[in-house]
Order: structure tokens, then C-alpha cells, then sequence
């Protein structure tokens, strides 16, 4: 079955809402059902891109298929937070770019020739997916979190800091993301060490290296905000390098593997 046509109406209806996000914000709105219900639609579309693709692809992820997954897990996550916190600006960014990832993987969706993936491999790749989601949600707030701080600092205050959900439910939520990352990465290399089969034949150094930085860096995070109370300054920065690297283990080199080489 063809993913253009379900990639299409997914990506579409997660710029909707965004774009409906985004002129609600404007209007000093955080909270807006239709763009709420949009990413929903969204959502669901998105699963069915996925679905879809990975049975085309044997269960193996491509560059699209990774960045439509990890864009679908973030969007959940905003989706089921804001049912509790005023956090939905988020969609803002997350919903359009979780679109650009699910056309792409409607575009390139793989090879329908390979054969399924055993299931010990297929756990190692759930749990990693995971991970990434996690540790790029991290991430993501971070620089939010950031922005948000700089934005409180200035005299007089701009006429969006007070739209802004609040910085303390901001930064809660961040301290669990990189808790959950924590966890979640650390699952993923030890499925990696238990399940994989031929460490330099099937190309891993460099992927697992950059983790494995991911994961220092998700640790040093959590100890700075152990040791000084808080979200820290230096802990939003260490979890941001932590992501760019585990971006830079998976997708970078996947994406270059698919379309340079």
C-alpha cells in the first residue's frame, strides 16, 4: 500500500495545528481545542505511516521512519501533559516538524525486500526509539526553558511571557524528561550489549560511542541537579549536547548512509 497518500493527509493536518497554535498564541490563547484536536488527528495519521512502513521495510527504521517515530513520541507526550499543564505552545514546533519527518517517510520508504527482524533486535530497536524520543524531548525543553528565562529577565516584559506556561511547570517537566531519558538510554545499551551480534561488522562504534556521551551527559545532568538544587543552567546545556549527540549517533549517520552514500 502506498504512503504518500496517508503521509500527505498526516503532515498537513500537523501544520494545521500548529499554525492554528501558533495564531491562538498570538491571540493570548495557550489553550485551544482545535488545534489540541488537530494533533491528535495528527497523531493517529502519523501511526499509520509508521504501521505501514516499517511492514514495507521488515521492521527496519529509515531515516524518515526514526524522525517520524521520535516526532509521534514527543507529540504524545505534549498531547498528554497538557491535559494537566498549560503546555501546549509546544505544538507549535513539535506538530510541523513530526509532519516534515512523516512525508519523508512517505517518500522514502525503505526497501520492501528485506527479510523481518528477530525479536531480540527488533526489542534493542523499540527500547533505543524510546531513548531518543526521551532524550530529544529533553532537549527540546531545554531550549524552551532557556528562552523562557531570558524572556523573564528583561524590563518591561514582552506581551508573551505572561501566555507562557509557567516556568516551574516547565522546568518539573523537564526534570522528568531527563530522568525518563536516563532510564530509557540506559535500557537501550544494555539491550544493544545483550542483542547485538557482531559490534564492528554491523557498523556500531560510532553510534554507540555518541550514546554512550548521550548518556554521560544525561548522568552529569541529573547529578548537577542533585548537587545544586533545581534546574540548573549548566543542566539545561548538558542535557542539549547530550540530544545533538544522540541525534548525531542515529539519525546523522543514517541520513547520510541513505542519501549520500
Amino acid at each position: 500500500m502506498s504512503l504518500m497518500l496517508p503521509g500527505l493527509l498526516a503532515t498537513s493536518v500537523l501544520f494545521a495545528s500548529g499554525v492554528r497554535q501558533f495564531q491562538m498564541f498570538q491571540q493570548g490563547q495557550i489553550r485551544d481545542p482545535w488545534a489540541w484536536g488537530l494533533a491528535c488527528a495528527g497523531f493517529l495519521l502519523t501511526l499509520s505511516v509508521l504501521v505501514l512502513g516499517f511492514e514495507a521495510n521488515g521492521g527496519r527504521p529509515t531515516t524518515g521512519l526514526m524522525g517520524s517515530l521520535l516526532g509521534a513520541l514527543l507529540l504524545l507526550i505534549v498531547i498528554g501533559t497538557s491535559l494537566h499543564q498549560p503546555v501546549n505552545v509546544l505544538l507549535i514546533g513539535v506538530a510541523p516538524l513530526t509532519g516534515l519527518f512523516t512525508v519523508l517517510a512517505s517518500i522514502r520508504p525503505g526497501e520492501d525486500t528485506l527479510g523481518p527482524l528477530n525479536v531480540e533486535t527488533a526489542v534493542h530497536i523499540l527500547t533505543s526509539i524510546v531513548a531518543y524520543g526521551s532524550v530529544a524531548f529533553a532537549g527540546t525543553l531545554s531550549f524552551f526553558v532557556t528562552w523562557h528565562h531570558s524572556k523573564l529577565k528583561e524590563r518591561p516584559l514582552g506581551p508573551w511571557v505572561a501566555l507562557l506556561p509557567p516556568l516551574d511547570a516547565m522546568e518539573h517537566l523537564f526534570l522528568r524528561t531527563v530522568q525518563a531519558a536516563w532510564v530509557t538510554l540506559t535500557v537501550a545499551l544494555l539491550t544493544g550489549i545483550v542483542y547485538v551480534d557482531d559490534f564492528w561488522g554491523q557498523h556500531l562504534a560510532h553510534k554507540t560511542t555518541l550514546s554512550v556521551l548521550a548518556w554521560i551527559g544525561m548522568t552529569l545532568a541529573l547529578w548537577q541537579h542533585y548537587r545544586d538544587g533545581g534546574v540548573t543552567r549548566t543542566m539545561r546545556k548538558t542535557a542539549v549536547w547530550a540530544a545533538v549527540l544522540l541525534c548525531l549517533g542515529y539519525l546523522g549517520s543514517k541520513a547520510i548512509v541513505e542519501f549520500l552514500l
